[in-house]
């Protein structure tokens, strides 16, 4: 039935691409012999879409594909080390806003979870809040009066995004066997990590986890509040939370009337992203003004936790080391924590490094948020990144993308931010807790600890070593660099060579005949003495059209 399903998927697919003008795609790659005419015919609907730029077309396409491609498009509206940016331009501008899938909200949440909802719910409204591509919010109230928000996912979503991954799967592994400027760009990667992500998205469980684990987190911080969520109510179709209410952060009337200044709550909210970052290494992959509200008391709240960030202890230290470094303007320190941090680099002049390093950290400390070009900035750094083929781990471009989020919400509640001010009071916050005692104590047992580690296993590979030694069972394993290019040429060589052998041989062989007159006589000189006189010319002839080639 998947197979089905799947087949039925890239049906629906090829039929988008092509109504969105891509017949030229589909004619050059045969697929017209399988697909129905109908289908790769124009119509007079869209001829006003080839009207449109190419970059436009894409969005569209991308918009019409639905929630799989939505989310990589906007996922790769962060790569400025791969999308070209007149592309990326258009793929900031991909929404997720889809119509409301009519549904029968009480039916769907008896069959779910076996309840009857008159038993546990005073009121249930049937028509949805929000709708989008996953799926859609219904308000409710619980018996005691208690409101709560039902998120409910759509109907067959599932079976379509992993119809949708696998078909991109598919398409980037021939591409990457076909053309090798995909595999440096580690197109590959990217997808599997986005389909983990997306997968993860789709669990209303993993989702209830993330919003407990946030909880936990900020456990007895008065500045943040964490909607409740109701386990009894959820599971993987159904997640059932606590409705907050207030005013979205960038709402500057609403603050207002809340009494609230922005510039205040620009900075409660920077200190809350930071916290997320540096203290947990768990943060929210997607802080735009919808997901991101401001109470009666002045609390920020964070909702829709299925996408997050997500640092082991090692990432964590080298993104506090960068932040310590960007305020100290240490460039020699920033680069030694981006090679820690990184999956691949080649560095190859270390000083120009410094000086664009340097270049950046000018550029911030001058100037004030309205006075930064974040763009430029961004543009700034991959071009760094892309020079020296530095590839971070994924959570760096989802950490970016926030920041870029907060960035635009920032100018919006105060341009007058100074960032390197802002987050000063939060490094120094930092520094002090790694000048403590308690944290010494714990580096120092870490570091005997390895040390331990690895002075424990140095006799047993020393014993390993003697013992393959001793048995002739050693082996080297070695890679000559550019030796491919080095067999190429040293073939070449042998082959003009081996012709100024023939040729050579040819020649002398035809004048030792000519001076003996063996065997038939043609114009004074043997037949054999002609044929090798002409090989020879024709050899030396072959050799000499090489020798102007090569030049």
């Amino acid at each position: 039935m998947y197979g089905i399903q799947k087949i039925k998927r890239v049906g629906q697919i090829l039929t988008i691409l092509s109504k969105h003008g891509f017949d030229e795609i589909l004619s050059r790659s045969n697929i017209d012999r399988i697909i129905p005419d109908s289908v790769l015919l124009w119509n007079e609907s869209t001829k006003k879409i080839f009207q449109d730029d190419f970059n436009v077309r894409v969005r569209l396409a991308i918009e019409e594909l639905g929630p799989t491609f939505i989310k990589l498009g906007q996922l790769l509206s962060n790569r400025a080390d791969i999308i070209p940016a007149d592309l990326r331009a258009e793929l900031i501008k991909l929404q997720d806003n889809v119509p409301a899938e009519e549904l029968d909200i009480r039916q769907k949440i008896e069959e779910s979870l076996g309840i009857v909802v008159d038993e546990h719910f005073a009121e249930v409204e049937s028509l949805p809040l929000a709708a989008a591509s996953i799926g859609q919010v219904y308000r409710a109230k619980l018996l005691d009066g208690r409101e709560v928000v039902l998120k409910v996912k759509r109907t067959g979503i599932r079976e379509v995004v992993e119809a949708d991954l696998d078909f991109i799967s598919d398409l980037v592994k021939f591409l990457r066997t076909k053309y090798e400027s995909v595999q440096r760009m580690n197109l590959y990667e990217i997808v599997q990590s986005f389909t983990a992500s997306l997968l993860s998205e789709l669990s209303f469980v993993s989702e209830l986890n993330n919003i407990d684990r946030f909880r936990r987190n900020f456990a007895g911080n008065k500045a943040v509040y964490v909607p409740k969520v109701y386990r009894q109510y959820s599971n993987d179709d159904i997640l059932c939370m606590e409705f907050v209410s207030g005013v979205k952060i960038n709402d500057l009337e609403g603050l207002k009337e809340f009494g609230f200044s922005p510039a205040v709550v620009a900075q409660s909210c920077l200190d809350l992203y930071l916290e997320q970052v540096l203290q947990h290494g768990f943060f929210h992959a997607d802080p735009h003004p919808g997901n991101v509200f401001v109470n009666r008391r002045g609390q920020i709240i964070f909702i829709d936790f299925g996408s997050m960030g997500f640092m082991i202890p090692t990432d964590r230290s080298c993104i506090e080391g960068m932040v310590m470094n960007f305020l100290m303007k240490d460039a020699k320190g920033l680069i030694r924590n981006i090679k820690k941090l990184s999956i691949v680099h080649y560095i190859e002049d270390e000083r120009q490094l410094e000086r664009d390093a340097f270049e950046i950290f000018q550029l911030i400390e001058d100037n004030s948020l309205e006075d930064i070009d974040i763009g430029v900035m961004l543009k700034k750094l991959n071009k760094i990144l892309e020079s020296n083929s530095i590839l971070l781990p994924d959570f760096v471009y989802i950490l970016l993308r926030g920041v870029a989020i907060l960035e635009g919400t920032g100018r919006q509640l105060n341009a007058h931010l100074n960032i390197p001010e802002s987050i000063s009071p939060f490094a120094k916050k930092i520094a002090k807790e790694k000048a403590s005692p308690k944290y010494i104590k714990e580096l120092i047992s870490e570091k005997i600890k390895f040390f331990t580690q690895v002075l424990g296993s140095v006799p047993e590979d020393m014993l390993m070593v003697l013992e393959k030694t001793k048995n002739d069972k050693l082996t080297l394993n070695h890679k000559l660099q550019g030796f491919d290019e080095l067999q190429l040429i040293l073939h070449r060589i042998g082959n003009k060579f081996l012709l100024s052998i023939l040729a050579m041989t040819f020649g002398i062989g035809a004048s030792i005949l000519a001076h003996g007159r063996v065997g038939y006589i043609l114009w004074g000189m043997p037949i054999l003495s002609w044929l090798g006189f002409i090989a020879s010319f024709f050899l030396s002839g072959i050799l000499l059209v090489y020798l102007i080639r090569s030049k």
